[in-house]
């Protein structure tokens, strides 16, 4: 039945067709779209390699670094190859909730305290030249590079980027101040305009 998708070339050697199904973003932006956020427990980006492990505060932090050692931009079914970043909708409030549960489990774990804050980028903020907003599904976005990087200096670049446009905002008095109720669906455009 799927005998169309490969060819055996010689032993040992596989074609793939290339007609098999990549992913791709639904867009790609050099300035933001909408006002989004990202729950981080650090002022600094780390992100780190999920071939690792898992982190120990949150695993949407994983990204997949290649055989040649760098960060490439690429969109995967199970981990975003960047920071994740989406606007007030209720799925970002369900991970938001869900992380920051995890820091508070962990806290009670022994965990030292950090310091957690939403993230805040205001729609029309530029990204550098060594950054792109990839929007991967109705109200998810990654930021990731540009071009291949190293890890350290993908975390590098957006703790610069972060530092210089973002705001941190209490979790707690955010989430207080924007009821699950009244975010936005996923799926809808009205969180385009926040």
């Amino acid at each position: 039945m799927f005998s169309s998708l490969q060819r055996v070339i010689g032993p040992g050697i596989i074609r793939r067709s290339s007609n098999h199904r990549r992913f791709s973003s639904v867009s790609v932006h050099s300035v933001f779209p909408a006002t989004l956020y990202r729950f981080q427990v650090y002022r600094e980006s780390k992100l780190f390699d999920k071939s690792l492990g898992e982190d120990e505060w949150d695993p949407e932090d994983s990204v997949e670094v290649q055989a040649d050692g760098l960060v490439h931009p690429k969109i995967t079914l199970d981990v975003s190859n960047g920071a994740l970043f989406m606007p007030n909708t209720h799925f970002m409030q369900e991970v938001t909730r869900r992380s920051y549960d995890y820091y508070l489990e962990g806290l009670d774990d022994g965990k030292p305290a950090e310091n957690p804050h939403l993230l805040c980028i205001h729609k029309g903020t530029e990204l550098p030249d060594t950054l792109l907003l990839h929007r991967e599904r109705d109200s998810r976005f990654s930021l990731q590079p540009s071009h291949p990087m190293p890890l350290t200096a993908l975390n590098k670049t957006l703790t610069e980027f972060y530092i210089k446009n973002g705001i941190m905002l209490d979790p707690d008095k955010w989430l207080e101040k924007n009821p699950y109720h009244e975010a936005s669906f996923d799926n809808s455009a009205e969180w385009m305009n926040e």
